[in-house]
């Protein structure tokens, strides 16, 4: 496989994307942490190792700890997708009721 096609070598996005992306930006409230103090309220612990499974792991947080590196989306990725993501990183047990 060449080292341009390679899933750990994103492409650069296209001037069009960038474009639309960074319009799509404009219209949400990106800044807005509302959502994430909803999504951790009650949050009690996490995983000690963020891995579940029992010689077999079928989930693995830390393997979407780049989308935690950045609270800006990358020029490839839909910013409303991206901010998605990072609100569905917050994991753990949590108190919904007393």
């Amino acid at each position: 496989m060449d080292d341009s096609t390679s899933p750990s070598t994103p492409a650069d996005a296209s001037e069009h994307t960038r474009r639309r992306n960074a319009a799509l930006a404009s219209t949400l409230p990106i800044d807005d942490q509302a959502d994430f103090e909803r999504a951790s309220r009650g949050l009690i612990a996490q995983h000690a190792t963020g891995t579940i499974g029992d010689g077999h792991v079928v989930w693995d947080i830390h393997r979407h700890d780049f989308v935690r590196e950045s609270d800006d989306a990358p020029d490839t990725v839909n910013p409303s997708l991206w901010r998605q993501a990072r609100l569905n990183c917050i994991h753990g047990l949590f108190e919904v009721t007393e």
